[in-house]
């Protein structure tokens, strides 16, 4: 089986199993905290790129999904030309219902049906995690960087441990720097530990956000990359 495959197999056994959908409901105590704070989270980081947020940018979803991320970003930019990109095309047709006027496209982020330069934001949320494979790494975060503008940036949520999960490996700092090394990375650590918000959200919200003040027990890097030199 293929690396590709695999991840295939994996989120199609997912959509058969109850917990996943229970999990990332909208009505979900824990994942309206864990959502809220990493979108603001997000806001906070993007105010060191005010020229990012332009009329009219252009923002790339790698994994795209039904394109709930994406979307957000019409908030955030006036008139922002929006693409998502997934392996998935059951998780596609759901956003296609949802957002129809969304272009969304069925493909491999390591071989990205786009053209050069083309975006002033690039972003992946936990895709890099769900890759076990280096070398498929590697590809998706060349295609990632071909596709951004000059002066673009490279928006990254992902994982910095996940032991529970055979199917998902940790992203640390070092492995991001290796895959984008001519970046400059600005990082936060966010995201309570969801096993910890599941158990917490629907007791009290207020321990949550409590605990979630302390660095060891976030779970996530939020990271905005950005070229030191622009390319001329």
């Amino acid at each position: 089986m293929s690396e590709l495959e695999r991840i295939r197999a994996e989120y199609a056994r997912r959509a058969q199993d109850a917990r996943y959908a229970e999990w990332y409901a909208d009505a979900n105590a824990a994942n309206r905290f864990i959502e809220q704070e990493r979108d603001a989270a997000i806001r906070a980081a993007l105010k060191e790129f005010p020229n990012i947020l332009n009329r009219g940018a252009r923002i790339l979803d790698i994994g795209c999904g039904a394109g709930h991320e994406l979307v957000k970003w019409q908030l955030l930019v006036a008139e922002a030309r929006l693409c998502g990109i997934d392996l998935l095309e059951a998780r596609l047709n759901n956003g296609r219902q949802r957002y129809p006027y969304l272009p969304l496209l069925w493909g491999d982020a390591s071989a990205l049906p786009l053209q050069d330069e083309t975006f002033d934001v690039v972003m992946q949320f936990t895709v890099f995690s769900s890759i076990l494979d280096g070398s498929l790494r590697q590809s998706v975060a060349r295609e990632m960087k071909r596709v951004l503008k000059p002066g673009g940036i490279v928006l990254w949520y992902d994982y910095w441990l996940n032991p529970t999960n055979a199917q998902t490996v940790g992203m640390t700092l070092r492995q991001v720097r290796k895959l984008f090394p001519e970046f400059e990375m600005r990082v936060r650590r966010v995201t309570l530990a969801p096993p910890l918000a599941r158990f917490l959200a629907p007791r009290s919200m207020k321990l949550c956000a409590w605990l979630n003040k302390i660095p060891l027990v976030r779970s996530h890097y939020l990271i905005v990359l950005s070229r030191e030199t622009v390319k001329t």
